[in-house]
């Protein structure tokens, strides 16, 4: 069944460069419970692709070797937005979600290239310091569904 928020679009959510596989296991998780149609990681640092209770068997999962690579294969139709504590970015509690979204995360360890956050939308959530990214992905789909 598919969840109200997403009844006018879709919605894909996933990390740049994941380090810790908890992490990616908490977002598949999260991705889950708020309705997210796929969940996705890029880099070379892909870890198993497992949450604590198997939500990665109820989701498609994706995994690009390279930016690039998953940058053409969102879909023509969707808008791609970054999630990075950067200067310059829209606050997200007044950015308005497009209807087809897909979420990009930055690694717990780094940040997303300036290169694709130039191009897209970057988001910032809330506060001086960042979140742990599974944590992150929590606020990013809340704020979508509290919107929707």
């Amino acid at each position: 069944m598919k969840h109200p928020e997403n009844a006018m679009g879709f919605v894909g959510i996933g990390i740049y460069n994941v380090k810790r596989t908890h992490n990616f296991g908490a977002l598949i998780r999260t991705a889950r419970v708020f309705g997210a149609d796929f969940v996705f990681s890029i880099g070379n640092r892909n870890p198993q692709e497992q949450s604590s209770i198997g939500a990665e068997l109820t989701l498609p999962l994706f995994h690009f070797t390279t930016l690039e690579q998953f940058i053409g294969a969102i879909p023509v139709n969707a808008r791609l937005v970054c999630v990075e504590l950067t200067p310059g970015a829209f606050d997200i509690r007044t950015y308005e979600h497009p209807r087809r979204a897909v979420y990009l995360l930055g690694p717990e360890d780094g940040t997303l290239p300036d290169s694709v956050m130039r191009q897209h939308d970057t988001v910032i959530l809330p506060g001086a310091y960042p979140l742990n990214v599974a944590m992150a992905a929590t606020v990013v789909l809340y704020d979508r569904a509290s919107k929707a």
